[in-house]
């Protein structure tokens, strides 16, 4: 990934982006935002960068659509990379969420058509694939979070901006290990997978 002097990069989602934001002094978090902030700074410290963590625990795709002028939008920022869609499919599985509540896959489309709409005023702006940290493939929550992301996939191309796949990283990393020795509920990255997702990102 090649960011320019002086780039405003945002990233916006949910808690895998939140990462406990709210905890830390400079509002980072303690995830994949962190890291790519002190890899910059690390290994390019002749430039400065604008590091904006936008995540917010629990949001769906819908709840990022509503808050995305606010807290994207208006920060004008540079570069932008939006992972959203594991709640979208969460609350199908955990009957937190009334029907009405509950994001289609159709409704997942339109959000992120109206996203990438907005976008469109970025230098460089990048959708990450949902994931889930599940071998089986046939799993239930691990079939449907494919469905999703196969959605994000097809508005990316048909709108011409970049895609992430995050599932490809993860199942590279489970040949080995399965998803729960980085964490017991196979979404949140924990240290491990937010290594992961970091890396990513830099390698673009």
């Amino acid at each position: 990934m090649k960011f320019k002097n002086g780039d405003k990069i945002v990233f916006a989602g949910d808690s895998i982006t939140d990462a406990n934001k709210l905890n830390t002094n400079d509002r980072l978090g303690e995830g994949y935002v962190r890291l790519i902030r002190d890899a910059l700074t690390a290994f390019e410290p002749q430039d400065r960068y604008t590091i904006v963590n936008a995540g917010i625990s629990g949001n769906t795709s819908r709840d990022l659509l509503a808050r995305w002028e606010q807290d994207v939008t208006a920060l004008r920022p540079d570069v932008v990379f939006c992972m959203i869609g594991i709640n979208d499919v969460w609350r199908h599985f955990d009957g937190l969420a009334e029907p009405d509540a509950l994001v289609s896959e159709e409704e997942y489309e339109k959000n992120l058509r109206e996203i990438c709409k907005k976008a469109k005023g970025f230098r460089q702006f990048y959708l990450i694939t949902p994931y889930f940290m599940e071998r089986n493939r046939q799993d239930e929550m691990r079939m449907l979070t494919e469905k999703y992301a196969s959605v994000m996939r097809r508005v990316a191309e048909e709108n011409g901006v970049g895609l992430l796949d995050a599932q490809a990283v993860f199942d590279e990393y489970m040949v080995a290990r399965p998803g729960q020795s980085i964490m017991w509920d196979r979404v949140h990255p924990g240290a491990v997978g937010s290594m992961l997702l970091a890396r990513m990102i830099l390698r673009g």
